[in-house]
């Protein structure tokens, strides 16, 4: 088997698409958490909407001089918290198999020979000659295989509604004198 038939049945589809159907179902949870929140801060239970209800003192310029003009703000309170708005705008799947495949197989053969043999001279020499030849082989063979599978998710809080920033526009524009001249 080649090292690349280990990757050919592997579900890659669900190795991508599990974590990718998980984030957004989590990103459709994050949002059903919003509107859950929003619900309980935007409105009373008979269905009318929260307002903070304060009194600001502008200073009004006139010919007379600086009076203090007092103002009645009713402003949505839905405007004035943070809603918990989490957007899950990063997701990193990344996915390693490692295939090590070494190849020794555990085969042992050994063979042995000898021989002999002995010999008279005419002089009264003897020799005698004696062999021996062995041989041995071994293979092992040996496959290691692991995997590493991780899913990364960053979600980070989204930037405050137009309707919050423009709010506190208004608040902060009460802070300065209005000019009243004549003829206004």
């Amino acid at each position: 088997m080649a090292i690349g038939d280990n990757f050919k049945d592997l579900p890659m589809a669900e190795l991508i698409g599990a974590p990718l159907q998980a984030v957004c179902q989590s990103q459709v949870q994050l949002a059903s958490a919003s509107w859950q929140f929003m619900q309980t801060i935007a409105f009373q239970e008979d269905g009318t909407p929260r307002l903070l209800n304060f009194e600001l003192e502008r200073p009004v310029e006139s010919e007379a001089g600086i009076v203090v003009n007092k103002v009645n703000v009713q402003a949505p309170f839905i405007g004035l918290v943070p809603i918990p708005s989490l957007l899950i705008d990063n997701v990193t799947i990344d996915f390693q198999m490692e295939v090590t495949d070494v190849v020794s197989s555990k085969d042992t053969s050994q063979s042995e020979g000898s021989i002999d043999a002995s010999y008279k001279s005419f002089w009264g020499l003897a020799v005698q000659i004696h062999g021996k030849v062995s041989s041995s082989r071994e293979n092992t063979r040996s496959t290691n295989q692991t995997a590493k599978y991780q899913v990364h998710v960053g979600a980070s809080q989204q930037p405050p509604t137009e309707g919050l920033s423009k709010l506190m526009d208004i608040m902060a524009s009460c802070t300065a004198p209005l000019s009243v001249t004549k003829g206004s």
